[in-house]
């Protein structure tokens, strides 16, 4: 099963909302976060510099707002999981719109299959990836 760094991150704003695990466990900052995850996604995705800078610089400017979100929620006293899904769910969107025209079209279906997404999209014979239907029409 494949998630997302952000539903970690919507995951970890919650628990942080306990003071004792919050001071047992020191927390990474959104730039260092976004760093990882840009870092991995070069491996993954197989980034050329450029790509890279982009990404890393996409990530960095959507991590510091969506941790911005999820301090809002937490500095309202809301607890309710949902209204943490909704907003890691906008800022997964967020980032996957920003990422599409910075990515080719294979590196795009590979980051949705990373993310949990894309589901609708399968590997080829060939390594590429297809929609499921093109592929069973392929083979008709």
């Amino acid at each position: 099963m494949k998630h997302t760094l952000f539903c970690f991150l919507a995951i970890t704003a919650l628990l942080c909302c306990n003071a004792g695990f919050a001071q047992e466990q020191p927390q990474k900052s959104p730039e260092e976060q976004a760093i990882e995850e840009a870092n991995r996604l070069e491996k993954e995705l197989k980034l050329t510099a450029t790509q890279t800078f982009y990404v890393d610089s996409i990530l960095r400017h959507n991590f510091e707002l969506m941790y911005a979100d999820i301090e809002n929620l937490k500095d309202r006293g809301s607890q309710d999981v949902d209204t943490y899904r909704a907003v890691s769910d906008k800022w997964i969107q967020k980032v996957i719109d920003a990422l599409k025209p910075v990515l080719d079209e294979q590196q795009h279906i590979k980051y949705l299959k990373l993310i949990g997404r894309g589901k609708e999209y399968k590997k080829g014979k060939d390594g590429k990836y297809y929609l499921k239907e093109d592929l069973k029409k392929k083979k008709k």
